[in-house]
This record gives C-alpha cells, sequence and structure tokens, in this order.
C-alpha cells in the first residue's frame, strides 16, 4: 500500500483588518514548524485581472464526491447552508468542462480526519484561522479532502459585518480542492486564492482571472 500523507491549509484572518503582520501555519507530515508570512495594505488596482496562481504538487483525478454536515451553532437552516456551499462548487465548476465536484448530500460526520468520505463542516480551532482544508494524497493524486470552518469566529450567509461569509471562504477552501495553492503577494489581493480573509468580505465569491487559468491549467477549459 502506498503511504498517504496529509497536508492542512488554513485561511488566516485578518483582524483588525489593517493588521500589518499575520501569521500562516502549514503542517505536513515532511515539515516541522510553521511557514511565516507577512501581510501589506493591498493595492488599490483591482487585481481580479491578475493571471497569477499557483498550484499545489497534487490534484484529485476523478470528480470529487462531496458531502455536507450543515450543523451549527449560527441559526442557518440545512437547506441555507447546503445552498450556499454548493454555490461555491459551482463558482468553480462553471469555468470548466470538466465537472470537479458532485455533491452527495449532508451528513452527520465531522471533518479532518480520514474515513474515506470528503466532507464540509464546522469544527473548534484557536483564534487566527479560519477554516482549514486537509488534503491526503498519494503520490500527485489526492484521495480524500476536508473543510472545517473555525467555530471561533461569527459567521453569515449574507456578507454581515463583523463575520466571515461562509460563500466567500468556501470558494477560497474549494479552491484547493481544485489543486490550487493560497497566494500571499500584494497584487494578488482580490484573487480568491488569496491566502487571507476578513470580516465582511464577499469578493472570493467570484474567481479572478488568475484562479481560473489555474483551475483550467489542471482540468482543461
Amino acid at each position: 500500500m502506498k503511504k498517504l500523507k496529509a497536508l492542512m491549509l488554513s485561511l488566516v484572518a485578518l483582524l483588525p483588518i489593517f493588521a500589518a503582520v499575520a501569521t500562516a501555519y502549514a503542517f505536513e507530515s515532511s515539515i516541522h514548524g510553521a511557514v511565516v508570512v507577512t501581510y501589506a495594505i493591498p493595492p488599490t488596482d483591482d487585481s481580479m485581472t491578475n493571471p497569477d496562481y499557483k498550484l499545489l504538487s497534487y490534484h484529485w483525478y476523478t470528480t470529487i464526491n462531496y458531502y455536507i454536515n450543515p450543523s451549527n451553532k449560527y441559526g442557518f437552516s440545512t437547506t441555507a447552508v447546503v445552498n450556499t456551499i454548493t454555490a461555491s462548487a459551482y463558482t468553480w465548476d462553471k469555468e470548466t468542462a470538466y465537472q470537479v465536484f458532485s455533491y452527495k448530500g449532508t451528513t452527520t460526520r465531522t471533518a479532518g480526519r480520514r474515513d474515506g468520505y470528503n466532507v464540509i463542516a464546522w469544527g473548534a480551532y484557536q483564534a487566527g484561522v479560519i477554516a482549514v482544508t486537509y488534503i491526503w494524497s498519494s503520490g500527485s493524486r489526492i484521495v480524500e479532502t476536508d473543510c472545517r470552518m473555525n467555530t471561533y469566529y461569527k459567521w453569515s450567509l449574507s456578507g454581515e459585518a463583523g463575520k466571515f461569509d461562509v460563500q466567500n471562504i468556501m470558494t477560497h477552501e474549494l479552491g484547493h480542492w481544485c489543486g490550487l495553492a493560497d497566494l500571499y503577494n500584494d497584487a494578488d489581493y482580490w484573487l480568491t486564492m488569496y491566502g487571507y480573509g476578513a470580516y465582511g468580505e464577499t469578493y472570493k465569491r467570484t474567481l479572478g482571472l488568475g484562479d481560473i487559468l489555474g483551475l483550467e491549467s489542471v482540468y482543461g477549459p
């Protein structure tokens, strides 16, 4: 049996939005410690037209069958949660002829452990991390992915101030499922795969040029 490698990718909070420095932690079986990245106030130009993208060293070779655990403490209905997250998946799917995602229903399973199911759910982390995507890979092939949104923070389905927007954050996280890595250059601020998020932010709901080019480099146009 091939040895599987696990990776966690975290989307880091900017709190307050004009914070000068933030820290991201990337953990992998071959990595010990943390990767520190810095943040500067973004440029005024619209970098959605920036063609930048970065790929992970692995991706799915098949359509991703995924499940949603809609349980939450925010009063969101199951239907609202499912509609929001499937909209995030469709944002990627509509940019390629290949079917990247296939929603398979709700589940009570938790995210963050390898169990043969690709699950999106809420879960508890320390402050500073908005959401975490878990990836299990064998060589260049992803074999399982999960995502957990951090219950430490308040969440919204409508881009409310003082809360993280589910569709915004999940569109970013599902980019990792597609095989795309985070970007941290100031010029990439308006791209979905920019590796920081903020309260009330919704621009990640819409893919920029670099996001689309990255997706197409993996799955074709």
